[in-house]
């Protein structure tokens, strides 16, 4: 055999070998996962869901499979992200967003045949035990020396509340030069708070409920309340059971779980009907 082919032949065989082995890489864009310690059943439900909802939803998902053998795959990750991959593959029976706003979205796009609201999230200030940099107002943030992180403005839920909350209590400008991290999703704050790369973080006051952080609670007439729904996709191949899941979500069994994590459920005597 000639030299000048040996190259394009060894690369040849090396792809083959590659393919027969299974090591193509194939990335997955968000964590699709079942619940753990719940097994496989015949029947299943595919549910995108924000990050922030992770801890109620897997109890939820399991709560539900032992009352009817259904489980439940979640898909957890940033709303806006959420959104893109379903319109993108338009598959799946359900979608429970950090807020009402991409519910609306993805029925303008013709993807929701029903939808229900659930539970409230509200904005707090997220600090280090002890509060060490004596942070107890929005105003607070802006201060010299002070690090902050909060969610990606244009990103998920949070992100967007709390540019909204800033702007409208005037901080938002002031805040810029603080701002040291932008995250794509909720929990990535908590990460960044426990390994001490920010003083403060704006995010969902129910997440700090079983958490080492403390919280600062922003002021009703400052802060933001956003209501989480939660949407039938139209696209389901078992509606009827897609409706049954969304169903079980906003009942009282069903907001009973998000009140344990730290929820206000809807309607909510504290913020009114938002």
């Amino acid at each position: 055999m000639s030299r000048k082919y040996l190259p394009a032949v060894l690369l040849i065989v090396a792809l083959a070998c590659c393919m027969a082995c299974g090591c193509t890489s194939e990335a997955t864009p968000a964590d699709t996962t079942p619940v753990a310690g719940v097994s496989e059943s015949a029947e299943s439900l595919i549910v995108y869901c924000g990050a922030g909802l992770r801890e109620p939803m897997d109890e939820v998902a399991q709560v539900y499979q032992e009352k009817t053998g259904t489980e439940i795959k979640y898909t957890y990750s940033g709303s806006a992200q959420l959104l893109s991959q379903i319109e993108l593959l338009q598959e799946g029976d359900c979608y429970m967003p950090g807020a009402k706003s991409y519910i609306d979205s993805a029925a303008e796009k013709g993807f929701i045949n029903s939808s229900k609201k659930t539970v409230y999230h509200a904005l707090a200030i997220a600090v280090a035990p002890g509060n060490p940099k004596d942070i107890t107002t929005l105003d607070d943030l802006t201060k010299d020396g002070v690090r902050v992180a909060i969610g990606e403005p244009t990103g998920p839920a949070v992100g967007k509340a709390s540019k909204k909350m800033l702007e409208k209590a005037g901080y938002w400008e002031d805040i810029q030069g603080n701002i040291v991290v932008q995250s794509g999703t909720v929990n990535e704050l908590m990460v960044y708070m426990n390994m001490d790369q920010t003083d403060a973080a704006i995010i969902w006051e129910d997440l700090l409920d079983n958490s080492d952080l403390v919280k600062v609670d922003i002021p009703v007439d400052e802060g933001f309340i956003k209501v989480i729904p939660i949407g039938t996709l139209s696209f389901s191949e078992n509606p009827e059971g897609a409706q049954a899941f969304a169903d079980f979500v906003s009942s009282d069994e069903g907001k009973a779980i998000f009140v344990k994590h730290g929820f206000e459920t809807y309607p909510c005597a504290k913020y009114g009907d938002a």
